[in-house]
C-alpha cells in the first residue's frame, strides 16, 4: 500500500534534475543554515538560472523558504517541528518521522531523532545511521503510515499523519478513528524510508553521470 513512486513523485522527483537538486538541498541543509539559490547552484554545478528553473517546478509545498528568499526546508528543515534530528550537533527537524528515517542515508551522516508520541506525549528516542537504527527508546515504540492522499501537497497528504508511537498500543489508539493509517515496527519504516532514499539517490547519480 505504501506506493514508493507515489511519494517520490508527489515530491517533484520524478526527474534525474529534481532529485539531483534534492539530495544536494539536503545535504547543505543538514550544514545548518538557511540556503541561497546561487550556493545550492554552485553546489550543483548548475547556473543560477538552471536551479530556478527546477525550483519552479517542484509541486507547491515541496520547499520552505524564508523571508529573505533562501531555501530552509524540504523534508530536513530548519523550522520547528516534532521531529528533531541533530546532525554533528546541529539542531535540525524533519517533517515527518519517514523523512528522519530516511533521510541519513541520503546525506551519509548520523543524525540522533527525538520524537514525541502523539497518544502519550512521552520521548521517542533513536540514532538514525545510513545503515540502520540504533539505539531506538522504547524499543517498541512503532511509525504511522498512511497512503499518500488524492489532494495537497506532501506534507498535508502524508507527512501530517506520518509520527513516532511509543509503543503499537499508543498507535493504534491514535489511529483508531482515521483511515487508511496502519502501524508499522521502526525497523519496517527505516527499510521502505531505505528505498526511497535509494530511488532519489540513484536518479541522482544518473543526473551527473549524464551532465
Amino acid at each position: 500500500m505504501y506506493n514508493m513512486d507515489e511519494i517520490v513523485e508527489r515530491l517533484g522527483l520524478t526527474g534525474e534534475r529534481e532529485a539531483a537538486l534534492h539530495v544536494t538541498l539536503l545535504r547543505e541543509l543538514a550544514l545548518g543554515q538557511p540556503v541561497t539559490v546561487e550556493r545550492l547552484a554552485k553546489s550543483l554545478n548548475w547556473t543560477t538560472d538552471e536551479a530556478e528553473l527546477v525550483l519552479e517546478k517542484l509541486p507547491c509545498g515541496t520547499i520552505e523558504y524564508d523571508g529573505q528568499g533562501r531555501l530552509i526546508g524540504s523534508g530536513i528543515t530548519l523550522r520547528e517541528t516534532p521531529h528533531a534530528f541533530v546532525v554533528n550537533d546541529r539542531p535540525l527537524y524533519t517533517w515527518c518521522a519517514l523523512d528522519a528515517l530516511m533521510f541519513p542515508a541520503v546525506i551519509g551522516e548520523r543524525a540522533q531523532v527525538q520524537s514525541r508520541c502523539p497518544q502519550t506525549n512521552n520521548p521517542v528516542t533513536l540514532t538514525v545511521t545510513p545503515q540502520g537504527v540504533v539505539s531506538l527508546e522504547p524499543e517498541d515504540a512503532v511509525v504511522s503510515l498512511v497512503s499518500v492522499a488524492a489532494a495537497g501537497d506532501i506534507r498535508s497528504a502524508f507527512c501530517c499523519d506520518v509520527h513516532f508511537f511509543a509503543s503499537r498500543q499508543a498507535g493504534e489508539a491514535w489511529g483508531r478513528d482515521k483511515m487508511h493509517v496502519h502501524m508499522v515496527s521502526v525497523q519496517e519504516g527505516f527499510e521502505l524510508g531505505q528505498r526511497i532514499a535509494h530511488l532519489i539517490l540513484n536518479r541522482a547519480r544518473s543526473d551527473q553521470h549524464g551532465s
